[in-house]
């Protein structure tokens, strides 16, 4: 058995790939339905599983990486080549099925036919070598997966689909060799001697450790155990003092110093960088006032909130230390915590708000691919996303926090739940979205949050 056979045994032997293989099939039949039931030219419904090979080429990368930071895995026999055999099979066979699709293209002779299917093979080229490219170069490339749902959903108003079809089909000649220079530059870079040694022992939680939950406990000691991560990832001096004077202030072991260290650990970081806050701001604001019209802006602004709630709620809770507090004081440090948040993210919403109003009076009209786009000021609805989600994600870590993978899957259903049903009901679910509604359902949730809480903090044990 060669060694590229045995590295392509983990496409099967993993169980963190399975949850992977059910998206892409979900996704493969939504694309076959969509081109098969009403195949029309020039309409972007045959590109779905050339855009689907970007997301596998990352995979792939991805579990290279796991091998590469393995120690002494330089010393494995021909790694350098193993590695590009690998990417370039899988990129083979995913992007030939891709483009098979094509087949099915309605108005095409004979000639031209097979000059698209080496297009569409080249474009899946592209975009999988891409996407395996941003797999090696990122330390965490998985955080590219919710920006590239932004770019999905709003790429397809946009028409960005319907264009890179039709590029596709018009100009097969000029994409074949674009997908002959990426490939090329794509084995260069896998080839190199130093890709091995620049991520041997590097810090890495892929699809193999992804079940294993003492690795996922660790891994975050490991990261903080490297010199520049000591160094970066510090409180400022004036945060420091602003809470350890606080801290100080009060009796030991009590409730409120409890709250106090709970709140410095959650968000000391996060205060000590505040400039890339108000540089987050600004780029919401001009993104949220050009589509504010869209129910899904506001689920959009809320999505990375739920993200954030997955370390949020557990870090004062669950604690192994001896003297980590008593199930009271965990439970109003929590409450601290989660409550921090909701000001923060209030603070942060506000600040876009208050921006939108001059830029509304600046920023021009835009024209993208046939589409009108004003720059309107932002309405408070933007606050009724994170204020209805933080809570809802928190009580789902919260309530699964020993199974991470539960809780993973849930939180991703939660939000492919919400952007569709906001994409496919937007116009029925829009006279629902005001003040009192969105109030009346963010009250019962941090409702069900506080009482999800009490139960687990007094009852349930606490020792990670």
């Amino acid at each position: 058995m060669s060694i590229l056979t045995m590295n392509l045994r983990q496409l099967y032997q993993r169980r963190g790939l399975w949850l992977a293989y059910l998206m892409f099939a979900f996704y493969v039949c939504a694309s076959l339905k969509v081109a098969l039931d009403d195949p029309r030219a020039g309409k972007g419904t045959f590109i779905g599983l050339i855009l689907l090979a970007f997301m596998v080429g990352m995979m792939a990368a991805v579990l290279q990486t796991e091998i590469l930071t393995k120690p002494m895995a330089f010393c494995l026999p021909q790694h350098r080549r193993t590695v590009a055999r690998f990417i370039v099979t899988i990129g083979i066979a995913t992007n030939a099925l891709g483009a098979m699709l094509f087949l099915f293209y309605p108005g095409l002779p004979l000639v031209w036919r097979l000059l698209v299917l080496g297009s569409a093979f080249a474009a899946g080229l592209v975009l999988y070598l891409a996407g395996a490219w941003w797999g090696f170069f990122a330390r965490q490339p998985m955080a590219l997966i919710g920006f590239l749902v932004v770019i999905f959903f709003f790429g397809q108003r946009l028409g960005l689909h319907v264009r890179l079809e039709r590029i596709v089909v018009a100009h097969p000649v000029a994409v074949m060799a674009a997908g002959v220079l990426a490939a090329l530059a794509m084995w260069l870079y896998l080839t190199r001697a130093d890709l091995a040694r620049r991520n041997c022992l590097c810090p890495w939680i892929g699809f193999a450790e992804v079940f294993d939950r003492d690795k996922l406990r660790r891994s975050p000691h490991y990261r903080s155990a490297a010199p520049w991560t000591r160094l970066k990832d510090h409180p400022r001096p004036w945060v420091e003092k602003l809470f350890l004077g606080c801290i100080v202030k009060c009796r030991p072991l009590s409730v409120a110093r409890c709250m106090w260290g709970a709140v410095y650990s959650s968000f000391a970081l996060v205060l000590s960088q505040w400039r890339n806050a108000l540089f987050l701001v600004v780029v919401m604001t001009v993104f949220l006032g050009y589509l504010s019209g869209h129910l899904m802006v506001i689920l959009f602004a809320a999505l990375p909130i739920v993200a954030g709630a997955m370390g949020l709620s557990h870090g004062a809770l669950y604690s192994s230390m001896l003297t980590a507090g008593g199930r009271r004081e965990r439970f109003t440090a929590t409450l601290a915590v989660a409550a921090t948040g909701a000001i923060l993210v209030t603070v942060f919403m506000a600040l876009v708000a208050v921006l939108s109003v001059p830029l509304s009076h600046l920023l021009p009209e835009l024209h993208i691919y046939g589409q009108r786009l004003t720059y309107r000021v932002i309405s408070a609805r933007v606050f009724y996303g994170p204020w209805v989600l933080l809570p809802i994600a928190a009580m789902i870590h919260l309530v699964f926090y020993r199974r991470p993978i539960l809780s993973m899957i849930l939180l991703i259903a939660l939000m492919y739940a919400v952007v569709l049903a906001a994409e496919l009901l937007s116009h029925d679910l829009r006279p629902l979205v005001n003040a009192p509604a969105a109030a009346t359902l963010a009250a019962l949730c941090w409702l069900a949050f506080i009482l999800v809480l009490s139960r687990i903090a007094h009852r349930r044990p606490l020792v990670r």
